[in-house]
């Protein structure tokens, strides 16, 4: 199933980049993260093939692009629980010009946000091999977030210690 997916997957966003091309769009960077940032990355097995992706105020341009992908979901940083300098902790995706996926940590710290059943599995696997100290620290740069939502953030801190009590974080 994990290769199937992770196929998929690729096979999209190699789509996109292969219509960047031939139209001559030079993309900016896309920062993944999700279940599908996860599988492509190698963080996770299981199955999807939406594509979730961080909003980085991209040009209309680029919208062609993103329909490539068919089914895809760009998360605005005001409504999601990212740390702002994801940037410094990203992995570059190989055979790929300008697509990245969050850490491990930060996509811990995004799926705190939610907490459902699915992604409680997901963050039971990721956490394995992740940074504890790292999510802690990457937990109290989201509550100090001056431009999100306040709801979203009060969610986000009631979850928080949900998640600090099963997790031991």
């Amino acid at each position: 199933m994990k290769n199937k997916n992770r196929e998929i997957l690729f096979e999209l966003l190699k789509d996109m980049e292969n219509f960047a091309d031939m139209k001559n769009i030079k993309y900016p960077p896309i920062y993944l993260l999700g279940g599908s940032g996860c599988i492509i990355a190698g963080y996770l097995d299981r199955a999807t093939t939406d594509i979730d992706f961080i909003d980085m105020d991209y040009e209309a341009t680029i919208g062609k692009l993103f329909r490539v992908l068919d089914r895809f979901d760009m998360l605005d940083t005001y409504l999601t629980t990212v740390p702002l300098d994801f940037k410094n902790r990203v992995i570059k995706i190989k055979d790929f010009k300008n697509i990245y996926v969050l850490s491990k940590e930060d996509i811990i710290v995004s799926k705190i946000g939610r907490y459902s059943e699915k992604d409680i599995e997901d963050i039971s696997i990721l956490i394995k091999s992740s940074d504890k100290e790292l999510i802690a620290k990457l937990i109290n740069s989201v509550k100090n977030r001056e431009d999100m939502s306040e709801r979203v953030k009060k969610v986000f801190i009631k979850n928080t210690l949900l998640f600090k009590e099963r997790f031991y974080v």
